[in-house]
C-alpha cells in the first residue's frame, strides 16, 4: 500500500483537548499549521473541506508528519471521523491502485492532506484537484522556539536556534526528549551542531601509550595482547581471524575511555579514527547518517589495520526499548551500525572500540560475537592508581614530591577530575610567572567535605550492611563482591560510601536471585536500622541510588519479566519506561512496595542474626577505609570460630522475602 494512515479512528477522539507537548509533535504543527496560513488555507484551521499536498524536504519526517497532522485534523474537525493524511511514496509513483486510492481518499473524506517527497510522486488526480501544492521545509528558529517553551519553559541562545535549523524532526526530538533537562538538551544539541569530521588517519604518536596510564585495570590488559596480535598479524604469524574484532569499553564518565582508544592505537602502531553518532548524525538527514558512517568504515578499511573508535555507543539505544514517533528511524540507525560492524566486505584489519558509560543501554545485537566480542570495564581508580594518575599528567614537574596525601584526598575521582586539578594547578604557576609547586596543586583540589563521627559510623555501618549480606547470598544473586569503600572526607560531588558486586556470567537469573539482590541493596538501610534505630537519607534520593536500583528491579519482577504475581508483560526492562510505568499504575506500586518491604523485613533478619559480623565489618573499614573480597571472606571466617555456629550454620533469612 501508498498509505500510512489510521487504523482505528475511534481513537482520535480521545485526543481532541491534547496538546502536543513532545519536541517531535509541536515541531511538525508549528511548521503545517504556519504553512498553511503562508499559502492561505485559513478555511482548513476551522474544519472546512480540502485537499492539500505537501512536498516534504526531508523524507524521514514524514511519518511524524502524518501523525501530527491526524491529530490536529481531529481536534478542528470536533469529533468528525472524515478526515485522513497520506503518503505518497516515489515507489508507488503512477500505479493503478495509487491512483484508485487518491480517488477513494477524496470522495470518502472532508479533509485530506497527502505527503510526498517529489511533485511527480502524488498521483495526478490528487494534485490536480488540491486546494494547494505546499512546500514544508524543514524545522527553523520559529519551530524550535515553540518546542523548547513546550518541553522546558525556555529557548536556547540564537545561535544554537539558527544552526539546529539544518537538522531533522527525528534528530531533534532526540535531542529535546522529556524527561532531560534543559542544559543537557542543550549540550547535546550542541556536539550534534559541532561535530567536525573524524580524526585524520594517521598513528598519533603524541598521544601516551597503555603502559603509560594508570587504573584501566583488565582494559590495559586487553589492550597489550591486541596489540601483540597486531603485530603477529603484521608479520603474518596468525592471520585476522585470530584478533579480537572489537570491544566494548564502560565505565563512569571521566575515567579515560577516549584517552584508552588513543593510547592503544599508539601502543599498536595503528591510526585510530573517532566518531560517535553525534558526527555522523550532525546533517540531520537519515541518508546522510548512514552513508557518513558507512563512510567512516570504509576509511578505517583503507588504512587498515587501525582502530575506529565510536563514543557514547549507548546513544544508539538498544531497538528492544524503541517506540514511539522514532522508532522506524532509530532502528534503521541500529541496522546500519549492524551492518557496518558485520561488514557486506571483509572488514579485515580494522579494530572497532566502542565506548559507554551505561552499557545497560546498548543493544544486546552489538555484543555478538564478530562484532563487539567483549565488554570490559574501567573501574573508578583507587588511590594507588589516582597517585599514578597524577605522575602521569605531572610530566617532570615535581619529581621528588611524595604524592599520595593529594591522591589520598582525590579518593572517589575520576583520572578527568585528577587531570582538571594539574590543568588548574598549572595556570596557578603560570599567572605567578614561576616554576610549578606542590602548593599549586594542593590549591586546586576539589572542595572536600568532612563527615562527623556520628555520619562516618552511619557510612561504615551502610556499607557494611551492604557487604555482609552480599556475601551471605552470593550462591542466589550470583553476584561477587569487588570492593567496598568509605570516605571520611569527600568531595561535594562524591558519595560517602560504595560497595560494589559482579554478576556471574550465565548465572541462572530467577524469582529468587531477584529477591536476594533486592535484598542485598536495602541491606545497608536495614543495618541503620538495627545498629542505629533508624536509617538515614544516604540510601535514596537520585538514580543509581539503593532505594532507585531496588525498585527497578522490583518493577521488572512484576511489570516486565512475569517473576511478580502475574505473568502479564506490562512494558520493557528500560528503567525509564518502567518508571513512567509504575507511577501511572497503582496496582503494581502496591506491588512494589510489598516486594521490596519484604525484602526489607528479609535484611534486617539477616543483619540482626550476624551483629557481630557487622560490627567486625565496621571497624575494619572504619580503620581501613576499604575492604578486598578476602577481607571480608577472612574477617566473618574469623568471627564465626569465635561463635557456636558458622554463619552457614545461621539463619540468612528465608522465603521471608517472597510477598507471594
Amino acid at each position: 500500500m501508498s498509505m500510512i494512515r489510521r487504523t482505528h479512528k475511534s481513537q482520535s477522539r480521545v485526543f481532541v483537548s491534547a496538546r502536543p507537548k513532545d519536541a517531535a509533535s509541536v515541531i511538525a504543527r508549528n511548521l503545517l499549521v504556519r504553512a498553511l496560513r503562508q499559502h492561505n488555507l485559513h478555511h482548513i484551521l476551522h474544519g472546512k473541506p480540502a485537499v492539500v499536498s505537501f512536498l516534504v524536504d526531508q523524507v524521514e519526517d514524514t511519518k511524524i508528519l502524518i501523525r501530527e497532522s491526524l491529530s490536529f485534523l481531529s481536534e478542528i474537525m470536533n469529533g468528525r471521523l472524515d478526515f485522513d493524511a497520506v503518503w505518497w511514496r516515489k515507489e508507488d509513483a503512477g500505479k493503478a491502485s495509487t491512483i484508485n486510492d487518491a480517488w477513494r481518499l477524496i470522495s470518502d473524506n472532508t479533509i485530506v492532506f497527502g505527503f510526498a517527497e517529489d511533485f511527480d510522486d502524488i498521483p495526478v488526480a490528487f494534485r490536480e484537484l488540491s486546494d494547494g501544492v505546499v512546500k514544508l521545509s524543514g524545522p527553523d528558529s520559529r519551530a524550535l522556539i515553540a518546542a523548547f517553551r513546550a518541553v522546558f519553559g525556555k529557548a536556547p541562545s540564537e545561535d544554537i536556534l539558527s544552526s539546529a535549523s539544518r537538522l531533522s524532526i527525528n534528530v531533534l526530538s532526540i535531542c529535546l526528549r522529556n524527561g532531560v533537562p534543559f542544559n543537557q538538551a542543550v549540550g547535546r544539541l550542541h556536539r550534534y551542531l559541532s561535530a567536525g569530521k573524524a580524526s585524520p588517519p594517521t598513528v598519533e604518536t603524541d598521544h601516551p601509550r597503555l603502559e603509560a596510564l594508570a587504573g584501566l585495570g583488565e582494559v590495559r590488559d586487553w589492550g597489550n595482547s591486541l596489540a601483540r596480535d597486531v603485530k603477529d598479524y603484521r608479520e603474518k604469524r596468525i592471520p585476522w581471524s585470530a584478533v579480537d574484532r572489537g570491544i566494548l569499553v564502560s565505565g563512569p564518565s571521566g575515567t579515560g575511555k577516549t584517552m584508552f582508544a588513543r593510547a592503544l592505537g599508539n601502543t599498536c602502531g595503528v591510526p585510530v579514527q573517532v566518531h560517535s553518532l553525534a558526527r555522523w548524525q550532525a546533517r540531520g538527514h537519515l541518508g546522510d547518517l548512514l552513508k557518513a558512517m558507512r563512510s567512516a568504515f570504509g576509511a578505517a578499511l583503507q588504512s587498515a589495520p587501525s582502530i575506529l573508535f565510536i563514543d557514547e555507543i549507548d546513544a544508539f539505544g538498544s531497538r528492544n526499548d524503541f517506540s514511539g514517533q522514532n522508532e522506524q528511524y532509530c532502528r534503521e540507525v541500529v541496522n546500519g551500525l549492524l551492518e557496518c560492524l558485520d561488514g557486506a566486505e571483509s572488514r579485515e584489519g580494522v579494530v572497532v572500540v566502542a565506548a559507554t558509560n551505561f552499557p545497560e543501554k546498548v543493544d544486546p545485537a552489538l555484543l555478538r560475537p564478530g562484532r563487539l566480542d567483549r565488554h570490559l570495564r574501567i573501574p573508578l581508580p583507587d588511590v594507588d592508581a589516582l597517585g599514578g594518575i597524577l605522575r602521569f599528567h605531572l610530566g617532570d614537574d615535581l619529581p621528588m614530591v611524595n604524592l599520595e596525601s593529594i591522591a589520598s584526598h582525590l579518593e572517589g575521582s575520576t583520572g578527568a577530575v585528577v587531570e582538571q586539578v594539574v590543568r588548574d594547578a598549572r595556570r596557578r604557576a603560570r599567572i605567578d610567572q614561576r616554576q610549578l609547586s606542590i602548593a599549586d596543586v594542593e590549591h586546586a583540589l576539589p572542595l572536600r567535605i568532612r563527615l562527623s563521627d556520628a555520619a562516618f559510623r552511619r557510612a561504615c555501618i551502610h556499607e557494611a550492611g551492604h557487604a555482609l549480606v552480599g556475601h551471605l547470598l552470593t550462591a542466589e544473586t550470583g553476584s561477587s563482591l569487588e570492593v567496598v569503600r568509605v570516605m571520611r572526607d569527600m568531595s561535594y560531588q562524591n558519595d560517602w560510601g560504595q560497595t560494589t558486586f559482579r554478576r556471574t556470567p550465565g548465572f541462572d537469573r530467577s524469582r529468587t536471585s531477584y529477591l536476594a539482590e533486592i535484598t542485598t541493596l536495602l541491606a545497608g538501610l536495614a543495618a541503620e536500622e538495627i545498629v542505629l534505630g533508624a536509617h538515614g537519607d544516604g540510601g535514596g534520593g537520585e538514580e543509581g541510588s539503593d532505594i532507585h536500583l531496588a525498585t527497578i528491579l522490583a518493577g521488572r519482577m512484576h511489570a516486565a519479566l512475569g517473576l511478580g504475581g502475574s505473568l502479564v508483560y506490562l512494558t520493557s526492562n528500560d528503567s525509564t519506561k518502567l518508571l513512567e510505568h509504575v507511577r501511572q499504575d497503582s496496582h503494581i506500586r502496591r506491588q512494589i512496595h510489598a516486594t521490596l518491604k519484604a525484602c526489607a523485613h528479609r535484611a534486617r533478619t539477616i543483619v540482626s542474626h550476624h551483629q557481630r559480623e557487622l560490627g567486625i565489618l565496621e571497624t575494619a573499614l572504619a580503620h581501613r577505609g576499604h575492604l578486598a573480597p578476602d577481607d571480608i571472606s577472612r574477617l566473618i571466617r574469623e568471627t564465626d570460630q569465635g561463635c557456636t555456629g558458622s554463619a552457614s550454620d545461621r539463619t540468612i533469612g528465608d522465603d521471608s522475602a517472597d510477598p507471594t
